[in-house]
């Protein structure tokens, strides 16, 4: 199976009026002349404003409006469209980039093609450039100097790693977003454009932190630039140069610095005012004294009374789908034999016991592998564990559904479905149980039934009936009113969405992988096809048909089921 990626829907190149962005407003990003692209819609994306180059075309910010999120939006120059290898290596590259997830790189979204514009759409953050900084006449300060280096150790270390092909870095590679805090440009690709080796790369980063530091100050960084850059000395591994890196920064370092709070720096204020005036010291630290007293007791309740979302509960039934006709999409009748299938979507506590027989048994993990699998692949989903390269860890979504029943402004259960997964985790997954991914045409027959009926309960459309993206909402105090969830639900929450066989979730809540691997012409290759309604679309009907993601592609609302030939074990 080819990992590839799809072309977006044909739609006309449409003219509107672009909207300002507050970020740029701020002074966070720097807004380049407009050209043709700016103020048009290109498939889902409305092209708000020009804000850099790539190596193949333009950069912009975009609106992606059929779910109201905003982009980075690479847009192949019109006149390498009318080439068929440069159109091939540009889609090559982005499906390169969409495979390298690491928290440090821009994660790249999708790739597609519309009305000849081909483009891939990546993670939006207002920044700026280190080229765009000395542009405009700016230099680095030390802390930011600092996290610059770091960011480009972590990321070109992860790239060595996981031996993924990238260019070499530029000084539009490293950006600079709020906080200071520092990303880096995904620069994998199908085949680098040109050759070089781990001197080089060293040397690279070397030139240019070295070419953005002031005259004068900067030492830490300018050191550790120097280091990359000597030619007489055998170059570190660049893991080996985390090491050096992390033992120069200081205690709290400007990638902690955005985490605190305006309550945390008005504690701090309070303190400081606190060594002027004896007698306001005494109430102050009083005071203090009783909120961290109140803070100790609610972090016990929290942890011994407070109902926790951590307990597992069991979802392993399967119901017999029997065998027979049912009616397939449009009409077309379709015979089957006799399957089962998951009652409910895997959980996230499922896939936890999924990934700790992983660890504790790493000799078993190539045994569950497809065979198309890439090669060192983890099955972790992206934003699952925390992330301790942080100080302090930034917890990932598994320990907030555990600790605290929340993610991104919404509940989150561990009874939850699980999402971020690609295919091959899924593949993998069942397996490991003994089981398989249901075909296409197994899960609308389990979804749907065999009387041709839109929904999963019948053809009456009930809003309250699945968690859809009908009420979805960017607000984060808004969104859930029709069918009372923001995000996620517990599998077995929406007692409506259930299908004549018995199994729930058909119509909403995560869209689901499936085993059946179908031909895309406008992406190139062969792509899974996904089934069902989820909570960021609008759309519950249990004919939904996409092949919008390649093999390898995650996304917050896709998980899946499992399916068997042969009865569960009691």
């Amino acid at each position: 199976m080819k990992p590839s990626v799809k072309a977006a829907p044909r739609a006309a190149v449409a003219q509107t009026s672009p909207k300002p962005a507050a970020a740029a407003a701020a002074g966070l990003e720097i807004e380049l002349p407009p050209d043709d692209f700016v103020g048009k819609t290109i498939g889902n994306y409305l092209i708000e404003a020009r804000i850099g180059k790539g190596p193949m075309g333009a950069i912009y910010r975009a609106n992606q409006t059929n779910i109201n999120r905003r982009v980075r939006f690479y847009a192949l120059d019109p006149v390498l469209a009318g080439e068929p290898a440069a159109v091939g290596r540009f889609l090559a590259n982005a499906s390169a980039k969409a495979k390298a997830a690491n928290p440090v790189v821009i994660s790249v979204y999708e790739a597609g093609e519309s009305d000849g514009v081909y483009f891939y759409s990546c993670e939006y953050l207002p920044c700026r450039s280190i080229a765009q900084l000395r542009e405009s006449g700016g230099t680095l300060d030390e802390p930011t100097a600092m996290a610059s280096i770091k960011a480009a150790a972590e990321a070109l270390d992860f790239f060595a790693r996981e031996k993924i092909p990238h260019d070499l870095l530029t000084e539009n590679g490293l950006l600079i977003g709020p906080s200071k805090r520092v990303r880096m440009a995904n620069i994998a690709c199908e085949t680098p454009s040109e050759a070089f080796d781990h001197a080089a790369e060293m040397a690279r980063v070397a030139e240019i932190i070295l070419g953005a530091l002031p005259a004068s100050g900067a030492d830490k960084p300018r050191d550790l630039a120097k280091m990359l850059a000597d030619p007489n000395s055998q170059p570190p591994s660049w893991a080996a140069f985390l090491q050096t890196v992390a033992a120069c920064q200081p205690k709290i370092v400007i990638a902690d610095a955005y985490k605190l709070d305006a309550q945390e720096r008005a504690a701090i204020r309070v303190v400081e005012e606190s060594k002027r005036s004896m007698k306001r010291g005494m109430i102050i630290n009083t005071v203090v004294s009783l909120v961290l007293l109140a803070a100790a007791l609610l972090a016990i309740w929290f942890s011994f009374f407070r109902p926790s979302s951590s307990a597992v509960r069991k979802f392993d039934k399967m119901v017999e789908i029997p065998p027979g006709e049912f009616i397939y999409q449009d009409g077309k009748k379709i015979n089957i034999p006799r399957f089962y299938i998951d009652e409910y979507e895997v959980t996230l506590g499922q896939y936890a016991e999924f990934l700790a027989f992983l660890e504790q048994n790493p000799n078993e993990a190539s045994k569950l592998d497809h065979k198309e699998q890439p090669k060192g692949k983890s099955h972790v989903p992206v934003g699952w564990a925390d992330m301790k390269e942080l100080s302090p860890p930034m917890p990932g979504y598994y320990t907030r559904a555990k600790r605290w029943g929340k993610y991104q402004e919404a509940a989150l259960d561990v009874n939850s479905p699980v999402f971020g997964v690609d295919w091959f985790d899924a593949y993998a997954y069942a397996k490991w149980k003994g089981r398989r991914l249901p075909t296409e045409e197994e899960w609308e027959k389990a979804a749907r039934g065999t009387d041709g009926r839109k929904f999963s309960w019948g053809d009456n459309e009930d809003p309250t009936r699945s968690n859809t993206g009908l009420d979805i909402n960017p607000n984060p105090k808004k969104g859930g009113e029709k069918d009372g969830f923001k995000r996620w639900n517990t599998v077995d929450a929406k007692k409506g969405d259930k299908s004549p066989f018995g199994m729930f979730g058909g119509s909403g809540n995560v869209s689901e992988w499936t085993s059946t691997i179908v031909d895309c012409p406008e992406a190139g290759g062969k792509v899974p096809v996904i089934r069902g309604g989820n909570w960021k679309n609008p759309d519950p009907s249990v004919t939904r048909r996409v092949l919008k993601l390649m093999d390898l592609q995650q996304d917050d609302a896709l998980g899946f089921r499992t399916a068997s030939d042969s009865p569960p074990t009691k």
